[in-house]
């Protein structure tokens, strides 16, 4: 019989977990939907627009603005912050760094 043994914390600490590239990048592409969310509700709801008012202006469907506003949009397209931008009347700030931790701003359109 084999049993298991039970790996003490300062065991486990010594050894180096890493992911897989495509798990890292993948991470960060589910945060920076999660992120780009956020920002579509807030601005639609400071708009006082409803979602199916959004997705006519951006051609979607309901289901769909509600996808993008809970991150569930994947993957984040050019396409789909050119259309947001025109739709919300905003700039669309995309910061990408290699190591992660690329961020999703809006800003004022200027007049």
């Amino acid at each position: 019989m084999i049993h298991t043994r039970w790996k003490l914390a300062r065991e486990r600490q010594t050894q180096s977990h890493v992911e897989p590239p495509e798990v890292v990048a993948e991470r960060e592409q589910i945060r920076l939907a999660h992120a780009l969310g956020q920002l579509v509700y807030d601005r639609r709801t400071a708009l006082g627009l409803s979602q199916s008012v959004l997705g006519e202006r951006l051609g979607l469907t309901v289901d769909e603005v509600e996808a993008v506003e809970l991150g569930g949009m994947l993957p984040v397209t050019a396409d789909l912050l050119v259309r947001l931008a025109g739709a919300l009347d905003v700039t669309v700030d995309l910061h990408v760094v290699a190591e992660g931790g690329n961020t999703v701003a809006f800003g004022n359109r200027a007049a």
